[in-house]
C-alpha cells in the first residue's frame, strides 16, 4: 500500500480534531477521509462518491464559488436535519487538488428563524389590526351639523402614529374641535391617542365651563396613568359657539399655533400660552383666548410634523409662515384642496422621507 502524501495526511490530522462533520473529497468528488462526526451522520463511505450523499455533488473549480448559489456554502437537507455545506479547495501543487467541506446542523438556527418570522408575522397582523382601530377613530370629512365643513389629512411617519383629532357636539350650538400629538411613535404612541381621545370625549361637557378646565382634567387622567414622565402629550383645544359666533381656545404645549384665515385671506395666529399634558403639569397651568369667528372664516389646526420639514440644503424649515403663506394664498379654495396644498409645499422642502407624523385639519364656519 502506497504512502498518502504528506499534505493528505495534514489535512486528515485536522479534520479528526472538528467537531462538525468534515470529509476530504479529490477533484472528481470521491470521499478519500471522513471525521468521525460525519461518520455518525452517513456511515464510513471512504472510497465512495459523495454525490451518494448530496446528489449530483458540488463541482469542484478551485474556488468556493463552485457551490450552488456561488457564496461559499450552501443550505442543504441530510438525513432531515439541515445543514450549512461549506467548502475549502485545497492546492498542493503535485500533490493534486482537493476540497474540505464541512456540515453546520443549523436546526435550531433555523427553528429560532422559522419562531422568529412567525413572531414578526404576530406583530404585524397586531400592528395593522392596531393602525385600523386607530384610523377608525378619526373623524370623517364632511359638514357637522349644518355648522362646519371639515377636511383633513392625517399621514403618520410609521404605521402608527402620534397624532390625533376630533370633532365633538357639546350641546347643541357649541363645538369642540381639536389637535394633538403623543411624544414618540409606535404602538405605545398609539395606544396614548386612544386613551387620550376617549377621555376628551367622556369630558368634553367640561369645555362649556371653558376648555382650559377640559385640559385640567385630562391633565389628572393622563397623570392616573403612572406612566414614564418623559412622555407627553401637547394639545391645541378650540371650542366653537354657534350662537355667539365665538372660538375659545387653549393650548397645552402645542408649538403649532391655531390659524384662523378670514373670507377676505387675511389670516391670524391665536397665541395662548400652556404646558404639556404630563404628570408634571399643573391642571390650572392653562390660558384661555376667545375670539370672533364669522360664516366664510376657516380655522386650521396642525401638527409640527408639518412646519419642521426641513430644506437639506439650507436647513431652513416650512415652519408656521410657510402655512400662513399658502393658507392665505390658497384661501378662495376648498379645504380639501388647501390641507393637501400645505402638506405637499411642506414637502418640497425636504428631500428625505418625514420623520414625524403630519396631521392638518381646516375648519370652515358655515352660515
Amino acid at each position: 500500500m502506497s504512502e498518502k502524501p504528506a499534505g493528505i495526511s495534514a489535512i486528515e490530522k485536522l479534520l479528526v480534531n472538528f467537531t462538525i462533520p468534515a470529509w476530504l473529497l479529490d477533484k472528481n468528488g470521491n470521499i478519500l477521509f471522513l471525521n468521525d462526526s460525519m461518520k455518525e451522520l452517513f456511515g464510513d463511505l471512504a472510497g465512495q462518491n459523495a454525490a451518494l450523499v448530496y446528489g449530483d455533488g458540488v463541482p469542484m473549480d478551485g474556488a468556493l464559488s463552485a457551490l450552488p448559489g456561488g457564496e461559499g456554502f450552501v443550505e442543504v437537507l441530510l438525513a432531515d436535519v439541515p445543514f450549512r455545506l461549506a467548502a475549502v479547495d485545497v492546492d498542493l501543487g503535485g500533490e493534486g487538488s482537493y476540497r474540505v467541506e464541512y456540515y453546520e446542523d443549523i436546526s435550531e438556527n433555523r427553528l429560532l428563524r422559522e419562531n422568529l418570522l412567525a413572531e414578526l408575522a404576530k406583530v404585524r397582523e397586531e400592528t395593522n389590526t392596531a393602525k385600523r382601530i386607530q384610523r377608525s377613530i378619526l373623524p370623517a370629512d364632511g359638514v357637522y351639523w349644518e355648522a362646519l365643513a371639515v377636511n383633513s389629512l392625517y399621514l403618520p411617519a410609521d404605521d402608527l402614529g402620534g397624532d390625533f383629532f376630533d370633532v365633538l357636539r357639546v350641546t347643541e350650538d357649541e363645538f369642540l374641535l381639536y389637535v394633538a400629538d403623543v411624544s414618540g411613535h409606535g404602538i405605545r404612541a398609539s395606544l396614548l391617542t386612544v386613551f387620550m381621545q376617549e377621555r376628551v370625549r367622556a369630558n368634553a361637557a367640561l369645555a362649556s365651563g371653558g376648555v382650559n378646565h377640559l385640559l385640567g382634567r385630562l391633565v389628572n387622567e393622563f397623570t392616573a396613568l403612572e406612566i414614564d414622565g418623559s412622555i407627553y402629550v401637547t394639545m391645541v383645544v378650540c371650542l366653537y359657539d354657534r350662537g355667539e359666533r365665538t372660538l375659545s381656545v387653549a393650548n397645552a404645549g402645542h408649538n403649532c399655533a391655531p390659524l384662523i384665515v378670514r373670507d377676505n385671506g387675511r389670516s391670524e395666529s391665536v397665541q395662548v400660552r400652556g404646558m404639556p399634558i404630563s404628570v408634571i403639569t399643573e391642571e390650572d397651568a392653562f390660558e384661555e383666548e376667545i375670539v370672533i369667528m364669522k360664516p366664510g372664516d376657516r380655522l386650521l389646526l396642525y401638527t409640527d410634523g408639518i412646519v419642521e420639514e426641513m430644506d437639506t440644503l439650507t436647513k431652513k424649515t416650512f415652519g408656521p409662515e410657510g402655512v400662513r403663506e399658502t393658507a392665505e394664498r390658497l384661501h378662495a379654495y376648498d379645504g380639501k384642496f388647501l390641507v393637501h396644498a400645505i402638506v405637499e409645499e411642506a414637502a418640497k422642502y425636504s428631500l428625505l422621507a418625514a420623520k414625524d407624523d403630519r396631521t392638518i385639519v381646516a375648519i370652515d364656519v358655515l352660515s
